[in-house]
């Protein structure tokens, strides 16, 4: 088993057989999903009495199912970053026919030279991880970029620019990871005076997501 459970958007691969515990029934996609790609990903909440909230995903797009998992069922884990080092293993004919796999070839260098932590997610990252053909021609570019470093609006509209340029015809959807929860560039990028940011507790408004503990500057989104 891993030495840690892990963090939002990693990848897990359960031990078999698969036991996921979840509020709802299990949708009837669910189990032939698991035997095609026997993967999760973790979702973004705390860790409670050895449970990770973990997601499932079916082969369509609306199919995705919120579950735990025990920390004891995790067999392998892989970050977005992990994933970084198997790009060239894309097969040609998979980057010819999704535009989003061809793209990561050309933002790498981009995201390189900034020195950050930072890998592709989504359904991208799932069939890089998982081998299976779950992105599609329709498919965004997820990209997560760990920003421990406060990122000015300036710097990520230059950033978003240089980004959506290379990805293009690709579109790309780029989550931060800030000290406090995960921030869209694009929000970031248009200068709002609060920010939504997505936290273990759920989204809050914040108006600076590299201030630690600033509880009076944030408040709850229904």
């Amino acid at each position: 088993m891993p030495s840690s459970p892990g963090t939002t958007h990693d990848l897990i691969r359960p031990r078999e057989p698969i036991a996921l515990t979840a509020d709802a029934a299990a949708p009837s996609w669910l189990g032939p999903a698991l035997q095609r790609a026997p993967w999760v990903v973790i979702r973004r909440g705390p860790v409670c009495d050895g449970m990770v909230p973990v997601g499932a995903r079916g082969s369509a797009r609306h199919q995705r199912f919120a579950a735990f998992l025990s920390v004891a069922e995790i067999a392998e884990r892989l970050s977005p970053e992990d994933l970084v080092v198997s790009l060239r293993a894309i097969e040609p004919e998979r980057r010819d026919a999704v535009p989003a796999l061809a793209a990561l070839a050309r933002v790498a260098p981009v995201l390189a030279r900034r020195g950050s932590r930072w890998g592709p997610g989504g359904s991208v990252g799932f069939e890089i991880a998982t081998g299976a053909a779950t992105a599609t021609s329709s498919s965004d570019l997820d990209l997560i970029l760990c920003q421990e470093r406060r990122l000015e609006p300036g710097e990520a509209g230059d950033l978003l620019a240089t980004l959506a340029a290379a990805a293009a015809p690709a579109r790309i959807d780029v989550m931060l990871e800030t000290p406090c929860g995960g921030v869209s560039l694009a929000d970031l990028a248009a200068r709002p005076a609060r920010l939504l940011v997505r936290t273990p507790d759920g989204p809050r408004l914040w108006v600076d997501p590299w201030v630690v503990g600033a509880t009076a500057l944030l408040e709850a989104v229904s």
